[in-house]
């Protein structure tokens, strides 16, 4: 379940067997499962503030990319103006479609094939890897357009708030085939001396 107010989705840490709050900038891979198309089904491994560890947990493609602009009808929230329960769904709705009309989405990625930004997706995430000071988030992407995958370097509320973007997106400027089976390359690349010249080069 999808917490559009904290941007964070609600999972189970099987150890401590507690919920637990988890921003995408805590995911570490995201696959999509064979199978119905209808919705698609994606297994993330997230990082556990709880136990510290990693788990697997199961998540509809709706539920991905869907709920954070369209969270169900019945979420509410209080207003602390008035006091009063409120319906959250309308005021989301509304701001995700003003964004929309001015050609503002709510994720973007840079795809090297293209050679510029795209809209992006959670579900199109493969690969995610914070720095060691978590300043920033290595990520390995597919683009929706040409279905490339492209390395990023993004801060972790470009990929945790909708609608928030960096104003400067650092890439490395290969594009890449295949499956979260080349994770370990995908890593490889991320944190590369190759990596920290494209990062200097494009940095503001």
């Amino acid at each position: 379940m999808y917490d559009p107010i904290t941007n964070r989705f609600r999972l189970t840490c099987p150890v401590q067997e507690r919920p637990v709050d988890v921003p995408i900038s805590r995911f570490r891979t995201v696959e999509r499962l064979p199978g119905p198309g209808h919705p698609a089904v994606h297994r993330v491994e997230f990082a556990c503030s709880v136990c510290g560890g990693e788990h697997p947990a199961l998540l509809p493609e709706t539920e991905l990319d869907l709920h954070p602009l369209d969270p169900p009808a019945d979420a509410t929230f209080v207003n602390l103006q008035t006091g009063r329960t409120e319906p959250l769904a309308v005021e989301l709705q509304d701001l995700a479609a003003r964004n929309l009309r001015r050609g503002v989405w709510p994720w973007s990625f840079y795809c090297a094939a293209e050679r510029g930004v795209r809209p992006g997706y959670p579900s199109r995430l493969r690969l995610i890897q914070p720095s060691d000071d978590r300043a920033l988030v290595g990520i390995a992407v597919r683009c929706a357009t040409c279905n490339r995958i492209s390395l990023n370097l993004v801060s972790e509320r470009h990929l945790d708030q909708p609608f928030f973007h960096d104003r400067v997106l650092r890439y490395v400027d290969t594009t890449y085939d295949g499956r979260l089976e080349d994770v370990a390359r995908y890593r490889e690349e991320l944190w590369s001396a190759r990596f920290d010249e494209e990062r200097n080069r494009f940095a503001a």
